[in-house]
């Protein structure tokens, strides 16, 4: 496989790139900053659709920005998530008065920042008070790592992402509502199958082109389920079978119902199924060609199955991989579902410049926009939103949300909790580092310790305003966000962005003083939030395990009518214990799974840190 690119670095790749997409189609719009494409055009009486990820698997998602397709597109790096800083601004330049179905693919840093991104959409919509929602669809279609590899990760997120993306685009320029929309998005998951091979890993523009240090594969050799970012593969071999031999082998991985590792979707004889290959980037048009021709003939031979519809192209890809996927979407269970034929949604056509289906023209009759005015109208969008106040992208701290929900009945107060819970936090740093040093990568001490000392820094700098709850922990969670990063940075901002929008809703007349049990019920809702994004659960050793004993008992002690001090303190109690148990837990999730059993049993790092945190803020009443 070729490593020689017209472009040797990717610095600066996918700017050029998006603003190449940009420019073969007059309604759309690039906010090069963030990396967001958008379609200017989108009638603001639909839902939007907005999909995103890390660059290199074009056209997903920036070629699928058109009519009756994806409404805004954001960006990362190549192979990287984008922050939720830039999915923010996609939120901001969404045109739309009816709300936001994102579409996500399943890796955790998209998960997480996406999640993030869409609590805080949630908030500054809730404050906004014109009836706007967002709903999250995850997609995972990958077949190829099983359910015991996958565990609580779950399915990788490939093919299906795209019409994922097509069907809802489809169903929004029906009129469908988000929660409808967000129904269909997670039903198209549910029956829709995907599995890949690959002749070679892509090469990156800028990285080495050592076949070593690449891990390129032998010239005989191929790989089943390698990943779209060049993880290993779900079976290596080193002596290529034919072509025919290889599609059955991987139609065998989508379509054998006696396998309880694979079998995700079943397909009965009269279901028939959709189609789907997927070029990864680097295979010509004849073979892709050949492809579909042998699996629709080795479907309809050997498996009894008779096809509604064949799609053959370019659709979610690994920058240059020289492979392939196939897919299967039940498309009949989806509809009876959905009440309506999906097939319809699949074959409608679309602006988007991308997508490999039935095309339509533009929009805009006009000539392009120059690239100072492409520069110049996001920009001029996200200012105007930002002086509404209902920014998602703006500061925390000057959001309408910040201005809303209960007040703190004591500043001072404020102060001290806020000083003692970071306090407890710095004290307690040596303790998580020796526990993270035997069960992690020693990190977990000083993430949390550098949070704090932010947050005090804030605090000092009266960068944390102290009269209002949701202003409070606004200006936290801007410390936190700036500080903290990972993946237990992207799960402490996901909590406090649910902690203000729990406080809102908890809120009956704006302004009255906060009471502990608007806190409780802020708290629980805050880590309902966070269930969303994590498929962490109490037994899993994590942070989890210490939270949600916190998070239930305080909610249960204050609606028995407890004082705040006394409820506090059995939730406080709650999480310790939680905490300790964890030294007997096997981990699932995280890197912690990846080490081997140890003679010390020391509590979950994150766990501890919670109860520490807590512990805090019981000193100071």
């Amino acid at each position: 496989m070729s490593t020689k690119h017209v472009f040797d670095d990717a610095t600066g790749l996918v700017e050029k790139a998006c603003l190449g997409v940009a420019s073969t189609n007059p309604d759309l719009r690039f906010f090069a900053h963030h990396k967001v494409l958008y379609n200017a055009a989108h009638p603001r009486d639909k839902v939007a659709i907005l999909a995103g990820g890390g660059a290199g698997h074009e056209p997903a998602f920036s070629g699928l920005v058109g009519s009756g397709l994806v409404t805004v597109a954001v960006s990362g790096d190549v192979f990287a998530s984008p922050s939720s800083k830039q999915i923010c601004s996609g939120v901001d330049l969404a045109p739309t008065d009816k709300g936001i179905v994102t579409i996500v693919l399943n890796y955790t840093g998209d998960c997480l920042n996406f999640g993030l991104a869409s609590e805080k959409a949630r908030s500054a919509f809730h404050s906004e008070g014109k009836g706007r929602d967002i709903e999250m669809v995850n997609v995972g279609d990958d077949v190829s790592v099983g359910r015991s590899k996958g565990g609580l990760v779950g399915r990788r997120g490939l093919t299906g992402a795209a019409f994922t993306a097509k069907v809802l685009g489809a169903a929004s320029e029906k009129g469908d509502d988000v929660q409808k929309i967000a129904h269909l998005g997670r039903t198209m998951v549910k029956n829709f199958v995907t599995v890949g091979s690959s002749l070679d890993h892509c090469h990156v523009p800028g990285r080495s082109t050592d076949p070593k240090e690449r891990g390129a594969l032998s010239q005989s050799a191929v790989e089943i389920g390698m990943g779209i970012h060049n993880e290993p593969g779900a079976k290596h071999i080193e002596n290529k079978p034919s072509g025919e031999d290889l599609i059955k082998e991987m139609l065998e991985l989508l379509l054998r119902e006696d396998d309880p590792e694979r079998s995700f979707v079943k397909f009965n004889k009269d279901d028939d199924p959709v189609l789907i290959i997927n070029n990864l980037g680097g295979m010509s048009s004849i073979e892709l060609g050949a492809i579909a021709a042998e699996a629709r003939t080795q479907i309809e031979r050997d498996w009894n199955l008779r096809l509604s519809r064949v799609y053959c192209g370019t659709y979610v890809t690994s920058l240059n991989a020289p492979g392939f996927n196939i897919s299967l979407l039940n498309h009949k269970r989806v509809s009876e579902e959905y009440g309506s034929d999906v097939l319809e949604l699949i074959d409608a056509p679309t602006g988007a410049t991308g997508w490999a289906g039935a095309q339509t023209g533009w929009t805009s009759k006009n000539p392009l926009p120059t690239l100072k005015q492409m520069e110049d109208e996001p920009a001029k969008l996200l200012e105007e939103k930002a002086n509404s106040g209902h920014a998602v992208s703006g500061k925390p701290t000057e959001n309408q949300a910040a201005k809303s929900g209960p007040t703190n009945s004591d500043g001072e107060l404020t102060k001290k909790i806020i000083e003692s819970l970071c306090k407890a936090i710095i004290d307690v740093e040596p303790t998580l580092t020796k526990y993270d040093t035997v069960v992690g990568d020693g990190d977990a001490g000083e993430t949390l310790r550098h949070c704090a000392e932010a947050v005090l820094q804030y605090l000092k700098e009266n960068k944390i305003p102290l009269d209002r709850a949701t202003s409070t922990v606004l200006g936290i969670t801007e410390a936190q966000e700036s500080s903290m990063g990972g993946t237990s940075g992207a799960l402490y901002a996901i909590y406090l962005t649910g902690l203000v929008q729990g406080l809102l809703k908890s809120t009956q007349n704006n302004g009255e003083a906060a009471t502990v049990k608007h806190w409780a019920s802020a708290a629980n809702h805050a880590f309902q939030s966070l269930g969303k994004y994590t498929p962490a659960r109490p037994g899993d050793r994590t942070l989890v395990d210490a939270l949600e004993p916190f998070c239930r008992t305080l909610a249960s002690e204050a609606e028995s009518g407890k004082s705040a001090k006394e409820a506090l303190k059995a939730a406080v109690d709650a999480s310790k214990e939680g905490a300790e148990k964890t030294r007997d837990m096997t981990a699932r999730l995280g890197r912690a799974t990846y080490i081997g059993e140890t003679s010390e049993k020391v509590p979950d790092p994150g766990a501890w840190g919670i109860w520490a945190l807590v512990e805090g803020i019981y000193k100071v009443l």
